[in-house]
């Protein structure tokens, strides 16, 4: 079904997030005063989440949630935060740094992939033959690619038969976020016993600011500039207004688009475009970018504005995400979902660590617990561990995070379509997913020998900026 033919009853909408939003003011709460999350940084938006699904219907049942208007929710956010990052400040020019840390985010991306449907395959054929094998599909984008887009994709994978498709990718994306927090700073903890961090400050160095999450040692820092005047228009309001344009020209494309593709006998594959939305705002975001760069109007964006409103729909996002996961549905699958996550968790450190070290001419250890953490949680996830061994961002890390990010996501656009080759064109078949992994496995051989030949040919780049 198209999402956006989902009806909402606006009553609904606002309590809903009236009651995301307690989850969160709730979470920043308990964040300020219980000294377990401060130790593992545990983000507010988490803590909220879990909080929001324990008092909701299926747990506790003090409140009713409906999964599948969060669903919605989380569908409509992704594409907001894509938008906004097609609309920010671009960069033109990309060193050694981004371009690798491109490479290794679309190898684990893969890696992900491929032993998620590996296993998923063999539980199939000994433990659990109703298994959905799009099970394994969903850890990469669960991981590696946040709860926004496990559950576009995962939910439009039901019409073919994978149960619960959207549920099972929020879990992955919650369970990435556990391992990328608790693993994470247990990683920074070894790291630094090891004396592998460059900067060493290391856990203890953090003030009680960035613990509790509460500012109060340090001076506040500025939200935004005002690029217009507020007599005429609020800035705010213009930012959220040119996204609002954005996500119309996106609907429109997509609209006129999926027509002309039902009317030419490819109506199979009009649900699978709806879910590539936010590719398609980020593009028309990208180019409306450029056109104001050339014709010098850029000035009215302000990147720190749009930086909050990208950060208010990640945290909605996310707690909505949590809140959505059903606990029936998982419960059913609960050892090939605990199986399938441990073995993808500890494969992503491993091949995370050891191109780190090849990859990179220096800081080693920043970059590789910064692309541990996105390739987990969030690119938010990454920033939050390199700041421990980084308070100030004085490394490249947290840039090589940003931008090689940005690369990664349209050279890893056929993976995208790669992902759901098995449902789009081979039916959900068993075949189908044995031949998508091969694919997967052809395609990180290619890449290998791309990133290889980039490497060797001598193009003019800093050595590791």
């Amino acid at each position: 079904m198209n999402p956006w033919d989902f009806t909402l009853n606006f009553k609904d909408v606002i309590l809903d997030i009236t009651a995301l939003g307690a989850f969160l003011v709730i979470g920043t709460i308990l964040r300020r005063y219980i000294p377990f999350f401060q130790k593992y940084l545990v983000p507010n938006n988490i803590i909220g989440g879990f909080l929001g699904l324990l008092v909701s219907q299926q747990i506790l049942g003090l409140i009713v949630l409906d999964e599948n208007r969060l669903g919605q929710y989380v569908y409509h956010l992704l594409a907001i935060t894509f938008i906004v990052i097609g609309l920010g400040k671009s960069k033109t020019k990309f060193g050694k740094g981004p371009i690798n840390k491109c490479f290794i985010e679309l190898n684990c991306y893969i890696i992900q992939g491929a032993i998620g449907l590996l296993v998923a395959l063999v539980l199939i054929y000994t433990l659990f033959p109703d298994l959905p094998a799009a099970m394994g599909l969903l850890v990469p984008l669960g991981f590696g690619m946040g709860p926004g887009i496990a559950y576009t994709m995962g939910h439009s994978w039901e019409k073919f038969g994978v149960e619960g498709g959207g549920i099972i990718g929020l879990t992955f994306a919650a369970i990435g976020f556990l391992i990328a927090y608790f693993a994470g700073v247990a990683i920074i903890n070894r790291g630094i016993k090891n004396r592998e961090t460059t900067l060493i400050r290391g856990p203890e160095s953090l003030n009680n600011d960035i613990r509790t999450g509460i500012v109060k040692e340090n001076k506040p820092e500025i939200a935004g500039w005002l690029t217009l005047s507020p007599e005429a228009i609020e800035p705010m309001a213009f930012q959220l207004g040119l996204i609002g344009f954005v996500y119309a020209m996106t609907y429109g494309l997509i609209n006129v688009l999926t027509k002309l593709m039902a009317n030419h006998g490819l109506g199979g594959f009009v649900d699978t475009i709806w879910s590539f939305h936010f590719v398609v705002g980020l593009l028309i975001a990208v180019v409306l970018r450029k056109i104001l760069d050339l014709t010098n109007k850029s000035y009215v964006i302000d990147t720190g504005l749009m930086n909050r409103i990208s950060g208010v729909a990640v945290d909605f996002l996310v707690t909505g995400s949590i809140v959505a996961i059903n606990i029936v549905i998982i419960g059913q699958y609960w050892l090939p979902i605990t199986l399938i996550s441990a073995l993808a968790g500890l494969a992503t450190y491993f091949i995370i660590r050891y191109t780190s070290r090849r990859a990179f001419d220096d800081y080693h250890f920043e970059r590789m617990i910064g692309i541990f953490g996105e390739m987990t949680g969030t690119i938010n996830s990454g920033l939050v561990l390199i700041r421990i061994t980084d308070p100030e961002f004085k490394t490249p890390a947290a840039e090589d995070l940003a931008f090689g990010g940005g690369m990664a996501l349209f050279l890893g656009f056929p993976l995208l379509i790669l992902l759901n080759a098995p449902m789009n064109f081979w039916n959900n078949t068993l075949r189908g997913y044995w031949l998508t992994l091969i694919l997967m496995i052809a395609y990180l051989v290619v890449l290998w020998v791309i990133w290889r030949l980039i490497g060797y040919i001598r193009f003019k780049l800093p050595n590791s900026k």
